[in-house]
């Protein structure tokens, strides 16, 4: 990359910027060796500074300066640097995005700009795909996607929107969620402080939100857990599960969103395809899990 070229891309492109800043002072003397850990205080602050205070609009700024470097920047840049730099961002991002500020405005808006590239799990901008770990936060985190963490802290808006795009639907496991809400206590410590009662309510909201997108969950899978020693948090559990989720047949309604929700995600349509369906709005705002 030129002098010449790099001015002109870091001018306009928040990323672009901050590789600058990393290139142009090293750390380490030996070629190649970009220090990681020395540099991943640096992009936190740099990135914090941005998200701290983001409007949802400046926000969508943001996302589409990460976007256009994730998508030209390989080209450029060393690619192991490319990589490993591409990584402590999306991983600060996941941070501020839904651990630290938990907006679901600017949530929505993650998910609108990326939801395209979720059709390849593998592809580095399929950011609600991905694991992540606080920043300076213990490794118990990792591993853990943003789906996980939201269901582990029952936060209802910010679930309704990743299920609303699709994201229980691409699970592989989707009863682990289940699981998740129902034996795992929150990890955010706001969340530790509230009493009994408003965590078993999150729990009984965010059920019933999930159940608006399965057809059926396995309570084998949730029995195994208390077999294995793991209380659920709440008691009356299995009343929050319709018995035509695991027992009776599944209402022919539900059942009829589940296959158009199912065609959509495939398409790489949802939500957004639900809109241009010629349907009422009282049926897409059903199939858009709003009831």
């Amino acid at each position: 990359m030129s002098d010449g070229e790099e001015d002109s891309n870091a001018e306009h492109n928040v990323f672009m910027s901050l590789v600058s800043r990393v290139i142009r002072q090293p750390l380490y003397r030996f070629p190649g060796q970009w220090g990681l850990e020395s540099y991943e205080p640096r992009i936190y602050k740099a990135l914090g500074n941005k998200l701290r205070n983001a409007t949802s609009e400046e926000f969508e700024f943001f996302i589409s300066d990460f976007i256009t470097f994730a998508q030209t920047a390989h080209v450029q840049l060393n690619t192991q640097f490319y990589l490993e730099f591409m990584n402590v961002c999306t991983n600060i991002i996941l941070h501020w995005v839904f651990a630290r500020r938990g907006n679901v405005e600017i949530i929505r808006t993650l998910m609108a700009r990326t939801s395209y590239f979720l059709q390849d799990p593998n592809d580095c901008l399929a950011i609600a795909w991905r694991s992540f770990t606080p920043i300076y936060s213990p490794s118990p985190m990792g591993g853990v996607t943003p789906l996980i963490f939201v269901a582990q802290n029952r936060q209802y808006d910010v679930l309704k929107v990743l299920l609303q795009y699709g994201m229980l639907e691409r699970e592989r496991r989707p009863t682990y969620i289940i699981i998740c809400l129902l034996f795992i206590p929150p990890r955010l410590d706001v969340q530790d402080e509230h009493n009994q009662g408003e965590v078993g309510r999150g729990i009984r909201e965010c059920l019933e939100l999930c159940c608006r997108v399965l057809t059926s969950i396995s309570i084998t899978d949730i029995e195994m857990q208390i077999i294995y020693g793991r209380m659920p948090m709440i008691e009356d559990w299995r009343d929050c599960i319709p018995a035509n989720r695991y027992q009776e047949p599944c209402e022919l309604t539900h059942l009829c969103r589940a296959a158009v929700r199912g065609c959509l995600l495939r398409m790489g349509r949802l939500p957004g395809g639900i809109k241009d369906l010629p349907l009422p709005s009282c049926l897409q705002s059903f199939l858009n899990l709003e009831f």
